[in-house]
């Protein structure tokens, strides 16, 4: 639900962009450790702030009910559930990363950071449960819990994220049908609007051919998209045909691209999170396409 989405995507962009930065700060240039309370307390503080400020603006203009499930799995072709797994994941790496430079283990620090995002994510369908409009979803719940353990699983098994999940945004012709549902402006859009994004895991192909000539930083991504929804189940035939996208592209694994700049690596990571437009191939409607750009 777009809610949780805006909600989740602020606290990633805290995250990755607030605390993360001003943290590589002191502990390089100043040599100080965050304590690993301190952060937990900081972040729960946050966290309960944006929960009171979402039942304000949101839940408390809707009636209450007793706590319910809705089954929204068959909506928008999946990929709100794309999304919620993407969320969950980047939630759980950068905030696992973090908490890394409080002097915890990476261990402990990869447990607490996959606890502390499912905790998060979870207790927004509590909002959703207890409202009358909406349900809490098990198909969110779900995708939030793969999205953790892609990252938990990789963190435990191999000390790093063998394979990434990214997204991408490309403008689609469907908003402006529907902009209340997909959004009024770019902002918007990017949230909202699921014909204009693209969900992709990456790889890297030197990891996955085991060609050591391949640069460590060329990658290789598999992409889901979905197309013609201007609601989330089709309702009438006026409304586009709707159908599913399936893409490979070539990627760029940027953390590979050794740097001494801290400013630098910041950026680097930040980019990490999205799949940068290059050429690709997809499927879709029973043929394949060529794309200049995905």
């Amino acid at each position: 639900m777009y809610r949780f989405r805006i909600l989740l995507y602020a606290l990633v962009t805290i995250f990755i962009f607030g605390t993360p930065v001003h943290a590589q700060h002191k502990e390089d240039s100043l040599q100080f450790t965050i304590q690993p309370t301190h952060l937990i307390t900081a972040e729960a503080v946050s966290y309960a702030g944006a929960m009171l400020v979402l039942n304000e603006a949101w839940y408390k203009n809707y009636p209450r009910t007793r706590f319910h499930w809705f089954n929204d799995n068959n909506e928008w072709l999946q990929m709100d559930k794309a999304g919620h797994t993407y969320a969950a994941y980047q939630l759980s790496l950068q905030n696992g990363r973090l908490l890394q430079k409080t002097g915890l283990s990476e261990k402990k620090a990869v447990i607490l950071s996959s606890g502390i995002a499912l905790t998060i994510i979870s207790s927004i369908e509590l909002f959703d449960g207890f409202s009358k409009h909406w349900g809490a979803s098990a198909g969110d719940l779900m995708a939030n819990t793969t999205g953790v353990g892609l990252y938990l699983s990789q963190a435990l098994a191999f000390n790093e994220q063998i394979v990434r999940l990214k997204y991408s945004y490309r403008p689609s012709p469907y908003a402006t049908m529907a902009p209340d549902k997909l959004g009024g402006n770019l902002p918007e859009r990017m949230l909202k609007d699921y014909n204009a994004q693209t969900y992709w895991l990456s790889v890297g192909l030197n990891r996955l051919t085991g060609i050591k000539a391949i640069p460590k930083w060329l990658a290789i991504s598999g992409g889901y998209g979905a197309h013609g929804m201007v609601a989330g189940h089709k309702t009438d035939n006026a409304y586009p045909e709707r159908y599913r996208q399936f893409l490979l592209s070539l990627d760029i694994d940027w953390q590979q691209i050794n740097t001494k700049r801290k400013g630098l690596r910041v950026l680097l990571r930040a980019l990490n999170m999205i799949k940068i437009p290059l050429p690709a191939v997809s499927y879709q409607q029973e043929k394949v396409v060529f794309h200049w750009y995905q």
